[in-house]
């Protein structure tokens, strides 16, 4: 509902792809955090939670990609997932 009253708030988009992820609905949760990202780049938390998506759905080139990018807007989980997983 909150995203049909704003289309343009970036944190229902956010939680809507937490919710969808824990409910294993891993592309629809990327499509989520893509929009919230699409609004507000500068988040490292939406770069990190989508690597952690991507990774779900086997895409770890892409997940290691979010996950870099989370570092440099300073997530430090991240910087252990890069370390640990990433080439």
């Amino acid at each position: 509902k909150a995203i049909e009253l704003n289309p343009n708030y970036t944190s229902a988009y956010y939680n809507r792809g937490g919710v969808k992820f824990i409910l294993k609905d891993y592309y629809e949760a990327i499509a989520d955090y893509n929009k919230a990202i699409e609004l507000n780049p500068n988040d490292a938390r939406y770069y990190s939670n989508r690597g952690i998506a991507k990774e779900n759905t086997r895409d770890l080139n892409g997940a290691c990609a979010d996950w870099r990018r989370a570092v440099i807007l300073g997530d430090t989980n991240s910087a252990k997932w890069v370390r640990n997983q990433c080439n």
